[in-house]
């Protein structure tokens, strides 16, 4: 049974993802821990493929729905001895790769003991942001108000105000989230979508994840991650866009209220 724990370092959650009696950490609250980069670690596994087979998985995290990549107990040893601490820049990340060097230790015998109590998962967010569309289009209720109120039912109630603060952050407006296939129709016909995805790329707001791209921070801002599941069940995460990384991109730059295609730059 797959289910997930949630301690904190320094006040940063570490999820532990219990998948059939082992523990596996995501590598993104790993990076966020750390204070470095969250593509660091993906890269370290990718330059070092051989030495994480099989410490390194793609683990569902059942509270959220999503697939995130991880590492378990020995692959985490090992990533730790990769991110070299005396070798970052940054002395604050420093000092909190070896505080979190001398604390994991506690974590995973705390984890064996099964000290740290299993949480029931949370409602998927998905979910509960298409139970907001679906009660405010029913209602004609406000679809802004309906959404914190799913944002806080999954535990994300601080994310709420950017709502109101940044308009690419609404979900569920019909016609305003596109695939980089979508993109590509729309910048020109001479465009892919593998195009898209390295004019993206080279413009920070996604990163290569093994087969799949992942959201930067930058890219959070106009995009959304979701799990997409084949008619062969097959499942993986996915990128959609919000229509307006168009002109925050420069894919298209707008012109006295019309649009100038830059599909020339990118071909």
């Amino acid at each position: 049974m797959t289910g997930e724990l949630i301690p904190q370092f320094e006040g940063k959650d570490i999820r532990a993802i219990d998948q059939n009696g082992e523990v596996w950490m995501p590598l993104s609250d790993l990076a966020t821990a750390w204070g470095i980069d969250r593509s660091t670690p993906d890269h370290i596994l990718e330059r070092n493929a051989d030495v994480f087979e099989g410490l390194s998985a793609t683990v569902l995290d059942v509270t959220y729905q999503t697939a995130v990549r991880c590492v378990n107990e020995r692959g985490l040893y090992l990533l730790m001895g990769k991110v070299s601490a005396g070798r970052l820049k940054h002395k604050e990340a420093r000092e909190a790769i070896i505080r979190f060097q001398r604390w994991v230790p506690e974590l995973i015998q705390k984890y064996r003991k099964k000290e740290i109590v299993q949480q029931p998962a949370k409602p998927c967010i998905a979910d509960e942001l298409q139970k907001a569309q679906m009660l405010a289009t029913g209602t004609g209720g406000n679809l802004r108000a309906f959404q914190k109120i799913a944002l806080g039912k999954c535990g994300h109630a601080d994310y709420a105000p950017a709502l109101d603060a940044i308009p690419t952050l609404v979900h569920g407006e019909p016609g305003q989230w596109l695939t980089p296939t979508q993109i590509a129709e729309r910048v020109g016909s001479d465009i892919s979508a593998r195009n898209i995805n390295s004019f993206l790329y080279n413009h920070d707001y996604q990163y290569p994840q093994g087969s799949l791209w992942r959201l930067t921070k930058k890219g959070e801002i106009y995009g959304e991650e979701y799990v997409f599941e084949s008619p062969q069940k097959h499942r993986e995460v996915r990128i959609r866009w919000h229509i307006s990384i168009l002109t925050a991109s420069g894919l298209i730059k707008a012109t006295d209220g019309q649009g100038s295609l830059l599909g020339g730059a990118i071909a």
